[in-house]
């Protein structure tokens, strides 16, 4: 995640931030409710009965409300596009200038979100009264030690116990180093789109099967990276749809069957853990789903109007810090209000804090971090031109600021 997607593209992308933002909101309900043991899908929990408040938020479409995983996914699809866009709109991109660059970009928001973390776990005990396996009991750190510092800075192959989101940055930073395969591979099937989706879908698939990480997330970035390739195909297309007379007809279809596959294993019930084929095939479809969401929200000019207001705009310019602030915030809130009703702490105190301090981490952490990044990227380039002799690199390096204006939050 980095500087708003709109500004390489004329405003064209503005939409995709404020999806960004609505998924980050999501994904804030998300932890928010895994306070609760009771809510399906945390762990250790699932305790609803059909027809109770926590079946219904859970098994109906009201899931999207609290669809953090399937968020993520969106968040992966994001990056992938905007990720990859840069390096298939222009000759000569500058790799020697991203890589570091990516780096910086990526890596001081977490080390700054880390230390962070470890503010809110020593501000109170954090000894659970809920059952081992739980999500509040698993998450919280009631023997705190430095050593949780560095193994929340370790994004390969560390330990992110401190602030639990940091799991999904491993995936973020792996995609970014590998990024000339999947720019390769996403141009490779340009052609064969289709058949490129279906291999994403289908690697996902054998993922969630089997249990690997790898396979169950790293297709939704090349998903994304199909986008990209594609993006000028995807405009010319919700171009001739919108000289139709069905074209809202078709928008809202195509928004809400992408809705509906996002959460389709919740939509099944909570006997779909029976069904082990079921269950993988449709967390499988997760990326096309979030594909889906990312074409109406550049093609369906209503939506994308909405997705470009003032407030959904700046939650998108949030998002990136809540996502990486807000889960030692949720949790300290549990802790601090463990005497009132369970919702008290995380939704009455804790979403606006994280909000607050999102704000603030926006300001002091994440737009210097652009900044550094730039400039880190300009100076490596300019010393692998001085050291290696390449004239070419010297005049790339010019280019990276442009470039890293289409880069995004991950």
């Amino acid at each position: 995640m980095g500087e708003k997607t709109g500004q390489a593209t004329g405003g064209r992308l503005a939409a995709l931030d404020g999806l960004r933002g609505i998924a980050a909101l999501v994904v804030l309900l998300h932890h928010a409710m895994y306070t609760n043991p009771d809510f399906p899908g945390a762990p250790g929990g699932g305790n609803a009965p059909a027809g109770s408040p926590m079946w219904w938020i859970s098994y109906t479409p009201l899931k999207l409300f609290t669809a953090g995983v399937e968020s993520v996914i969106v968040f992966f699809v994001l990056s992938g596009l905007v990720v990859t866009l840069p390096v298939i709109r222009k000759r000569g991109f500058d790799w020697v200038a991203y890589f570091p660059r990516r780096a910086v970009r990526l890596l001081v928001p977490v080390m700054a979100s880390v230390l962070l973390a470890a503010v809110w776990v020593m501000a109170i005990p954090q000894k659970s009264t809920q059952p081992d396996g739980t999500w509040l009991s698993s998450s919280s750190t009631p023997n705190f030690g430095w050593e949780y510092i560095v193994k929340g800075w370790d994004l390969l192959g560390g330990d992110g116990q401190i602030n639990n989101p940091l799991w999904s940055l491993r995936w973020e930073l792996v995609f970014s180093l590998a990024l000339p395969i999947f720019a390769v591979l996403a141009l490779a099937v340009r052609k064969w789109w289709i058949g490129g989706l279906a291999a994403a879908c289908a690697l996902t698939y054998l993922g969630v099967h089997a249990g690997s990480g790898e396979l169950q997330y790293l297709p939704a970035f090349f998903v994304g990276a199909v986008i990209a390739v594609r993006l000028d195909a995807v405009r010319n297309v919700a171009e001739r749809i919108n000289t139709h007379w069905y074209r809202h007809l078709l928008w809202a279809a195509m928004t809400i069957g992408s809705l509906l596959l996002l959460i389709a294993p919740w939509l099944i019930g909570p006997n779909v853990g029976e069904m082990p084929e079921l269950e993988p095939a449709l967390k499988g479809m997760v990326p096309l789903a979030a594909a889906g969401l990312v074409v109406v929200a550049l093609g369906w000019k209503p939506l994308r109007a909405v997705l470009e207001t003032r407030p959904v705009q700046f939650s998108g310019t949030i998002s990136f810090s809540l996502y990486l602030v807000h889960v030692p915030i949720i949790i300290f809130s549990t802790y601090l209000f463990a005497d009132a009703a369970w919702y008290v702490g995380p939704f009455l105190f804790g979403i606006p804090v994280a909000v607050v301090i999102a704000v603030g981490f926006t300001w002091l952490i994440e737009k210097r971090s652009h900044g550094w990044s730039k400039a880190v990227g300009a100076w490596a380039s300019k010393r692998y031109a001085t050291w290696f002799g390449r004239e070419e690199a010297s005049s790339t390096a010019s280019r990276a600021d442009a470039e890293s204006a289409s880069s995004s939050r991950p």
